[in-house]
């Protein structure tokens, strides 16, 4: 059992665990690398415009590529070519095709186009999709989409869908978190973010999620859950969101059917201020207190790592409140039935698919999106490879 902290004691700074463990000189170093970096995002987020939010994630950012810098060396003049410069896009050309990852090759570009985002970088967890988005007018990657298993605990969509409590595990694992989503330049510019938003939508996403996962037994709790996906969550990047806000999938008389429905902002707690160096020494920390409660393999997704800080954070008599960042990102909902709420609420069993196939979605996204931006922009403003090089500290 472990003993709260004892003001009465002399060594009263940490729990007694920590002195127990004689860790006190490794649990002070500890607890001021936290202070700072609670300092440091508390003056980066104090105005909350969405440049300090991308301030907030830097420092993870940095980190993150400093780990990939002799595989980024390493790789991106093998995949540079991939990238399309401005003069080499034509939006009227612009032909999008779906491709699910399966091989290295694909993986190696999927990471290299994340790692360019101002998001630190992902590999996801649990059930996983990956897909590129290339342009086969000129082979030129458009954007990318990750999905990984939902959260279990989601108080977005738990306060919005009546999910019965004791089927939760089974009704949630129906649908995906999309955790990378966006277009790179040149395509980025013409609004080729709304194009893999579509894509998270379609039918194609839908058919290789139960092509995948049919029959599948979990990791975690040993048995097959249903191989249908109903819907897919996802968080904008930096407080409200253009990329998902009235995204149109098409047209029912005149009416737009809307791709994505808003489910409100999360409450502004997480752990991505806790960068992978700070994590790591969290992680060592807690091992040394904790032996026996192991945080390695299959499960240490971002709910392990919220319990292993909370612990920890506990350890070293800090509030709880450390992880309450602030930051506030609107839940979206992207929906493949037309009885989303029924099947949620544990009414209904069979969904009632409403998706489209991928093509139909990319045609319609040309029209509606693509082809207006590129009449209102000029092409030789728009960046293109030489940005993403940039962005991976290539030069």
């Amino acid at each position: 059992m472990n003993l709260p902290c004892v003001e009465s004691m002399q060594e009263s700074k940490f729990s007694p665990l920590v002195y127990e463990k004689d860790l006190a000189t490794e649990a002070e170093e500890l607890m001021n690398e936290i202070h700072a970096m609670r300092r440091n995002l508390i003056r980066l987020v104090d105005t909350n415009p969405k440049s300090d939010y991308r301030n907030a994630h830097s420092s993870s950012r940095l980190v993150t590529l400093g780990k990939h810098k002799k595989w980024l060396d390493k790789n991106w003049p093998k995949y540079s070519n991939v990238f399309a410069e401005p003069k080499e896009v034509f939006p009227e050309a612009i032909q999008p095709r779906l491709e699910l990852v399966t091989k290295q090759a694909q993986r190696d570009i999927f990471r290299i186009a994340r790692l360019s985002w101002s998001l630190p970088y992902s590999i996801g967890y649990g059930r996983r999709l990956n897909y590129l988005i290339w342009d086969d007018s000129n082979h030129k990657l458009m954007g990318i989409l990750g999905l990984q298993s939902p959260p279990i605990g989601f108080s977005a969509r738990d306060t919005r869908f009546n999910i019965p409590r004791d089927r939760k595990p089974e009704i949630v694992n129906q649908t995906m978190d999309a955790y990378s989503v966006g277009a790179v330049p040149p395509y980025s510019d013409l609004l080729g973010g709304k194009l893999v938003v579509l894509a998270a939508a379609s039918k194609d996403v839908r058919q290789d999620y139960e092509q995948r996962y049919e029959g599948r037994i979990t990791e975690m709790e040993k048995r097959v859950l249903p191989a249908c996906l109903i819907a897919v969550t996802t968080l904008s990047a930096f407080g409200r969101s253009s990329l998902y806000n009235r995204v149109s999938k098409g047209k029912k008389g005149k009416q737009n059917l809307w791709a994505t429905a808003s489910l409100g902002n999360c409450k502004g707690w997480g752990t991505f201020y806790f960068n992978d160096d700070l994590y790591q020494k969290i992680k060592m920390f807690h091992q040394k207190l904790f032996p026996d409660k192991p945080v390695r393999g299959f499960g240490t997704g971002s709910k392990v790592k919220q319990l292993v800080i909370r612990r920890v954070l506990r350890q070293l008599c800090l509030p709880q409140t450390y992880l309450k960042h602030d930051i506030k990102r609107e839940v979206f909902i992207i929906s493949h039935t037309d009885n989303l709420e029924d099947i949620l609420a544990g009414k209904e069993e069979t969904p009632k698919y409403n998706d489209q196939p991928f093509q139909e979605l990319a045609e319609f996204w040309k029209e509606r999106y693509c082809l207006p931006r590129a009449n209102n922009r000029c092409l030789c403003s728009i960046d293109g490879k030489q940005t993403i090089a940039k962005a991976l500290e290539l030069f």
